[in-house]
């Protein structure tokens, strides 16, 4: 058997537990849409997702829209990619700021590959020249990290989520393991960006994918001269 809690969460003592979790629905009900949307925008899409289960009203007020389109464009969404244990920017994100989303995740699939490495979302002030070179330009450690993930070869998907910022925007990195291998690689396919907000936001974006070459390190004995990954 539940015990009821001795203090509820809406203040005094001994309340029943179903007065816990109906009545702030209740009071989150008799709010303006606008108010609603302000007091969602705290929240994770799942714990969105949940809270419009709870109530038509609710639901319809939030309008809550999700869009999904290619990371760029459909052309560039499966990408090999091999960085030989270094981190290498693959591609940026500057969502429009005049119509900024609640939330934004970045979805794709990983073919099974022998190599492990990492996924890293990076929060960077938003320069006044916004070409995709600049845009790349600012180096790894001199950022925020908006979201980050270790991928390992027995995974088979990786979904990212942030919240993009007003006057921000955003690099997203990758860092194969392993050194001269053919096999250190990681496949993604269908690179996707979900954007999830209200009502008729337009959620744009730019965005740009670049090419990741890193240069060979040599093999302990090997005289030659390394050469790029293409």
């Amino acid at each position: 058997m539940i015990s009821k809690p001795k203090f509820s969460i809406l203040g005094g003592k001994g309340r029943a537990k179903e007065d816990v979790v109906a009545k702030p629905v209740s009071a989150l009900t008799e709010l303006p849409s606008e108010l609603k949307q302000r007091v969602a925008s705290f929240l994770s899409v799942s714990e969105i997702m949940k809270l419009t289960e709870t109530s038509k009203s609710i639901r319809s007020d939030l309008d809550l829209t999700v869009v999904s389109s290619p990371l760029t464009d459909r052309a560039s969404q499966d990408k090999v990619y091999q960085t030989l244990n270094t981190q290498q920017c693959f591609a940026t994100v500057v969502p429009n700021q005049e119509s900024l989303p609640h939330s934004m995740t970045f979805c794709c699939d990983i073919i099974r590959v022998k190599c492990n490495g990492s996924i890293c979302i990076k929060e960077h002030n938003l320069p006044v020249n916004q070409s995709a070179d600049d845009l790349k330009k600012m180096p790894f450690r001199r950022s925020k990290v908006a979201a980050t993930s270790s991928v390992s070869y027995a995974e088979r998907r990786i979904v990212l989520s942030f919240h993009p910022k007003p006057n921000k925007y955003y690099q997203f990195w990758i860092r194969t393991d392993g050194y001269d291998d053919d096999e250190d690689v990681l496949r993604f396919e269908n690179m996707r960006l979900y954007r999830t907000g209200f009502g008729a936001n337009s959620m744009d974006y730019t965005a740009y994918q670049y090419d990741v070459k890193v240069q060979r390190q040599r093999r302990r004995g090997y005289a030659g001269r390394g050469h790029a990954v293409r």
